[in-house]
């Protein structure tokens, strides 16, 4: 197998290894202040939802179905009936920001093991969508990193609070949050070399990281916001049109300096 190693493997380890330390301090530190925690759950989950559906939508799909047809929508299609029967049969999989809200988990340190579980596995399918956008180029890699670390920081933090009340220590939680967080690394690198040597149609890469980013931002962050936004147009609706607007801005700013 050839390995390749350039620029943008180079920016990939940078950026994945950014995407799993930020997220790790942020929820370390924000487990200091519970309601400081809940308010970052609260709205920065709406804001993320905004940051991946412009990824996907003003940035992935345009560019793929330019540059490879109409290949990427049914790519697109692919991926989000694969991501929600994968979340159908694997509970463990991907939890939902309400449990984060609700604090669901209970004094179950089974829970709190299944929890663990699902992170690894998300945080591997990360990095896969991570290798693959910096597979596209740098600039879509970028756009891919921002609009994953606005959706995994809440995340992992509403994770830290349920495997505490399952009843892990703080010392246990953060050790193994610590580790898990590097599954990010390793999915991008492997995906990265091994789609690499494979030669993987980039309408394939397009779509895919795309109907992820949709699935993760309609199947997950948008039912929470009408499950628990109280007032018809709240705080949680205007952050995630801020995250419209900021990946907006992060996408023409990565491609007109990057690209």
């Amino acid at each position: 197998m050839i390995i390749r190693m350039d620029i943008s493997f180079l920016y990939l380890v940078i950026a994945a290894l950014v995407f799993g330390i930020l997220s790790f301090i942020v929820a370390v530190f924000m487990l200091r202040n519970e309601k400081s925690s809940k308010y970052l759950i609260k709205y920065g989950t709406p804001f993320a939802a905004g940051v991946l559906l412009i990824a996907a939508f003003r940035d992935l799909l345009p560019h793929g179905i330019e540059e490879e047809g109409v290949i990427v929508l049914n790519s697109t299609l692919f991926a989000i009936v694969f991501f929600f029967l994968i979340e159908k049969g694997f509970k463990s999989f991907h939890h939902h920001h309400e449990e984060d809200l609700e604090g669901r988990a209970g004094s179950n340190k089974t829970q709190g093991w299944l929890f663990l579980t699902g992170d690894i596995f998300h945080n591997f399918i990360d990095g896969i969508s991570l290798g693959g956008a910096f597979l596209l180029g740098t600039e879509v890699g970028i756009v891919a990193t921002i609009a994953l670390i606005a959706h995994d920081i809440p995340l992992e933090v509403g994770e830290f609070g349920i495997q505490l009340q399952a009843g892990f220590t703080k010392k246990q939680t953060i050790i193994r949050n610590l580790a898990t967080s590097l599954m990010t690394l390793f999915g991008a690198v492997f995906f990265y070399l091994f789609a690499s040597n494979l030669d993987l149609q980039l309408g394939i890469l397009y779509g895919g990281i795309a109907g992820f980013f949709i699935y993760i931002a309609l199947s997950d962050i948008v039912p929470t916001i009408h499950s628990s936004e109280k007032s018809r147009y709240g705080f949680q609706t205007l952050f995630l049109v801020v995250g419209l607007v900021f990946g907006y801005i992060v996408g023409e700013v990565a491609h007109q300096y990057i690209g």
